[in-house]
């Protein structure tokens, strides 16, 4: 019987604020996203990643963080495989971890890999858009000579929405509790996602659409838990209007509105960062008046990884 493999694949975010592995982290993301779709003229790339790694170590260290998504990842890949055992009657499934911008890449990864056992490739990422499930196509796309594997290579698509929100909607209720000081009418639900510039350069899919649909679908879910449900973006500066609102307007209604506890829950993504962590901290740290709850992403939750577990089977 072959074996049977997954690859998770996340974007490879640096574990610590080194300066060196921040560069080669804004070096890779220059070269591998933000220049397909931006016209960066090549001689301003070294100097936008140093500024980038700069301000990265600079963030990171002020706020003493250090990024929690590698040990997060690795989690995922062993329970991911007790699931996919438990689910498949014991047959042997093998789960790999590989990153967009960091060693191990994805191409390495499934060059290890016999070329006569199938491979899944899992992009964890919440909404399928140019600057997630793409790269992970691309670069099995590109990695794989014509020929090479005698079984295919399958790049999953983003889970659907509706089983995405509840899974997401129970993960927030477990962590907010069954008492009224995390829920109910005196409580503000903030959720957070990855924000995206509205007219790009290139015409792309952006994931916008998607995103929000999940948003919508989270709120219909869990309105009639809190007091209020409002939608903010973590938000980049550069490359034109971006969108809205940011998260730090967000939280500023939800202050104006009168709510003095919120529960932060960073829906756009599938694993902790520094994005899902640290700037929506960040941006709490900006309304001291204001308790929080910081719900973290589904990582490693055993409800989500047997839901992708059955979504892998079925592809299967």
């Amino acid at each position: 019987m072959d074996r049977r493999h997954v690859v998770l694949v996340t974007y490879g975010e640096p574990p610590t604020p080194a300066f060196g592995e921040q560069l080669v982290y804004s070096w890779r993301i220059l070269l591998g996203l933000t220049r397909t779709v931006a016209p960066i003229p090549r001689p301003l790339l070294p100097v936008i990643a140093l500024a980038r790694a700069r301000g990265r170590r600079k963030s990171w260290t002020e706020n003493g963080y250090a990024s929690p998504l590698e040990p997060i990842t690795a989690s995922q890949a062993r329970r991911l495989e007790g699931a996919l055992a438990s689910a498949d009657d014991g047959r042997p499934w093998q789960v790999h971890v590989a990153y967009e911008f960091r060693k191990p890449l994805l191409g390495d990864v499934l060059a290890a890999i016999p070329v006569r056992e199938p491979v899944w490739v899992v992009p964890m990422y919440a909404a399928d858009s140019a600057f997630t499930h793409a790269l992970s196509r691309d670069a099995a796309a590109a990695w794989q000579p014509a020929g090479a594997r005698t079984r295919a290579v399958h790049v999953m698509g983003a889970l659907d929405v509706e089983l995405l929100a509840d899974l997401s909607a129970a993960h927030v209720l477990e962590h907010a509790g069954e008492g009224d000081l995390w829920r109910g009418q005196e409580v503000a639900l903030v959720l957070a996602a990855h924000g995206t510039v509205l007219n790009p350069p290139t015409p792309i899919d952006t994931g916008l659409a998607a995103t929000e649909a999940l948003c919508a679908a989270i709120t219909v879910r869990l309105a009639d838990h809190f007091g209020m449900v409002v939608n903010g973006w973590l938000n980049h500066t550069r490359g034109g209007k971006w969108t809205d609102p940011p998260i730090e307007e967000a939280l500023a209604k939800v202050a104006a509105a009168g709510y003095s506890r919120v529960v932060y829950f960073p829906y756009g993504f599938l694993a902790d960062n520094a994005e899902s962590e640290l700037e929506g901290r960040v941006a709490l740290a900006g309304h001291p008046e204001i308790a929080s709850l910081h719900v973290p992403c589904l990582n490693d939750s055993p409800s989500f990884l047997e839901a992708l577990a059955r979504e892998i089977l079925r592809a299967a």
